[in-house]
């Protein structure tokens, strides 16, 4: 690579070069460096230059924003050509040592040069995700009320033997149960608490350890999600009964023989459109973002090829 073609390079993003110094500069308009595009129309701001290396104002005005807050007056502007002047001076002498073809720089200079174009391309396209209208929200919103739906649940107690398939045993199991049922109906202090389950009915008339010295009290079901065989079978009985305190009849299953209490509800709800418009305007804008990424990248990869240099 030739001097003046490392300077090319270098003037095309700011690059880390000697004690990792930002630096931006021009191709020399005296190179006789073939490019494939065409060189750039001579400037006018040209403020000094270093061998191949020139420096603008627009050079001058990006250091005093980024060292010195913007400032402008005659001392800062001085202080900051020194600066870059001293820059440069060592800019070039790498460039003489042969250090522009050093790979980390290569690899820095390309990460930067990715980096400012897309900032400067697609940064601009990614703005157009941010605003999404009401109506199309709204449109999301309808399309994915499921998400926002909560399922009725009931909280439910229950008293279960364990009968087996054995139909003497099944009717013993039933006949139990049914003592059971009927004490309950008739106890005013079960009847009218339905909060207490089952009450002292759990210790002797059912099987289930989870919940027999709790009145039978197995809490919270519902008719989705994955549900083992015996919450489903609570769970399918539980949703056949109506009011609140609600016994059902002794129901033989084949996980046994179930009596089923009612405990108490809570009925599906759907959030508003209001509650989920924030995040569903988020989530659009990322699915959007991701596309116009893909695509930006997309076209790139399609329009720069790569030539493979055939090995030696």
């Amino acid at each position: 690579m030739t001097v003046a073609e490392a300077a090319t390079r270098i003037r095309r993003a700011p690059v880390i070069l000697c004690l990792l110094v930002t630096l931006s500069s021009c191709r020399d308009t005296g190179s006789t460096t073939e490019s494939s595009t065409p060189p750039p129309e001579q400037r006018t701001d040209e403020l000094f230059r270093v061998g191949s290396i020139v420096i603008h104002e627009t050079d001058l005005t990006y250091h005093l924003k980024e060292h010195h807050g913007g400032r402008a007056d005659e001392k800062t502007r001085q202080k900051a050509l020194n600066d870059l002047v001293r820059r440069t001076q060592f800019a070039h002498e790498a460039i003489e040592a042969g250090l522009a073809d050093d790979p980390a720089l290569n690899a820095e200079m390309n990460r930067l040069l990715e980096i400012r174009l897309r900032e400067s391309r697609l940064n601009t396209l990614l703005r157009e995700a941010e605003e999404i209208s009401e109506e199309r929200l709204r449109e999301l919103y309808e399309g994915q009320i499921d998400r926002f739906q909560s399922s009725e649940t009931r909280e439910v107690a229950v008293l279960w033997l364990d009968s087996g398939p054995d139909p003497d045993r099944v009717q013993r199991c039933r006949d139990r149960l049914g003592e059971a049922r009927q004490f309950a109906l008739e106890n005013k202090d079960i009847a009218e608490h339905p909060e207490k389950g089952f009450s002292v009915l759990g210790a002797d008339y059912s099987e289930h350890s989870a919940s027999r010295f709790r009145g039978g009290l197995v809490g919270w079901v519902s008719l989705e999600g994955n549900l083992d065989p015996w919450t489903k079978a609570v769970s399918s009985i539980a949703f056949s009964l109506e009011g609140k305190g609600v016994i059902s009849e002794v129901t033989t299953r084949k996980e046994g023989v179930f009596l089923v209490r009612l405990v108490d509800w809570k009925p599906g709800v759907t959030r508003s459109f209001e509650s989920v418009a924030a995040s569903l305007k988020r989530v659009e804008q990322a699915r959007l973002r991701e596309g116009i990424k893909k695509k930006f990248e997309e076209d790139i990869l399609s329009r720069q090829g790569v030539q493979w240099t055939p090995k030696q």
